[in-house]
């Protein structure tokens, strides 16, 4: 896996016919408003079975819902250019984007490779932005990122690593993406004495220590955060104790600061169970006041771009695009008060 998480008495009654429920003590007035237009907040994609979705009878349930959009993740996009022919390199992301059209931008996941990425000419560069995202036709305006896990001096708050955040960020800004977004959580168990690690096992399970100094920056410049959490991972406790509370912790602190807050939900050794440990995923997360502002539904695990039985249809349980119907017809959204977030509040939008 990559390394990649409160009711105002008077006003309870307005934001329930709305189809809100208050999430901070601090929701404005025109805040139901925003649960009528939640636009697209469930991203499905790759990279299992990605070049599938060319077929519209897997999504046409999910798209008529008008609260999907497509996840281009890295890997995915250059394996549909990779099995195009070579006189059509776009022909499957193109076929795609057209089952697509209506649903808008869609949100991209990037490996770390740096500013240079997004500003190489595409003639030249075929693994690189221009090539695989612009000239596709795909623009995303959002897009999550592998952020580093080693070695440490990539994980520290440094000024050379702000710099190449910033740096990256604006060159993704060039391009159209509005909000990066680090992908943060503690998927490998602690160990001790280890330099990857901080040195107290209750700092690598808290997103408030100097741990994370890094990731919060990155979150906040970029405007957003995402969470690696594959729905039977985080059930069975993640890489420890304190993991469950870590990605809880997180995502309030995203909504608190105005971010987007992004949970990628992924199966783990396969898809059986999938929709019913999602389920009890977002369940847990509602409880806990932990409802981040989007889901995105993808399988990493699996890299055979053409499994179509892990994609879809929408229809039948468990595979990919079913398992984001579920979540565009069920799960709560968190909607920002404001871009300042924790100043002017939000509340959580039910479909």
């Amino acid at each position: 896996m990559a390394d990649r998480r409160i009711v105002i008495g008077a006003m309870l009654a307005t934001f329930a016919a709305a189809g809100c429920t208050v999430a901070t003590p601090y929701a404005t007035p025109g805040a139901p408003d925003a649960c009528a237009q939640l636009g697209q907040y469930v991203s499905v994609g790759g990279t299992g079975g990605f070049n599938t979705l060319v077929n519209p009878d897997f999504t046409n349930a999910l798209r008529a819902t008008g609260r999907v959009r497509l996840y281009e993740h890295g890997n995915a996009v250059a394996a549909a250019i990779s099995d195009s022919p070579p006189s059509d390199p776009y022909a499957i992301l193109n076929a795609i984007e057209r089952v697509f059209g209506e649903s808008g931008p869609g949100e991209a996941e990037l490996g770390w490779v740096g500013a240079g990425y997004f500003t190489l000419p595409a003639s030249a560069y075929p693994g690189y932005y221009r090539y695989q995202y612009v000239s596709s036709g795909l623009r995303p305006n959002a897009a999550n990122v592998d952020t580093p896990y080693k070695p440490p001096r990539a994980i520290h708050f440094t000024k050379t690593n702000v710099r190449r955040w910033k740096a990256y960020a604006q060159a993704g800004k060039s391009v159209g993406i509005a909000s990066m977004a680090p992908i943060v959580a503690p998927n490998i168990p602690w160990q001790a004495g280890n330099p990857l690690f901080p040195p107290k096992r209750g700092e690598y399970y808290d997103f408030n220590s100097a741990f994370y100094d890094l990731a919060r920056f990155e979150a906040t410049y970029g405007e957003a955060i995402a969470f690696d959490t594959p729905s039977k991972f985080f059930l069975d406790g993640g890489s420890g104790a304190g993991y469950q509370r870590f990605i809880e912790q997180a995502i309030r602190w995203g909504n608190a600061h105005g971010v987007r807050t992004t949970v990628l939900v992924s199966p783990l050794s396969g898809h059986k169970g999938f929709a019913q440990d999602t389920k009890r995923f977002v369940r847990v997360l509602t409880l806990h006041h932990a409802v981040p502002s989007e889901w995105a539904v993808d399988d990493y695990e699996n890299v055979d771009p053409n499994d179509a039985k892990a994609m879809g249809p929408d229809t039948t349980v468990d595979t990919t695009t079913n398992v984001a119907l579920w979540l565009a017809k069920n799960a709560p959204v968190y909607v920002q008060g404001s871009r300042n977030g924790g100043a002017d509040g939000g509340v959580v939008c039910r479909p």
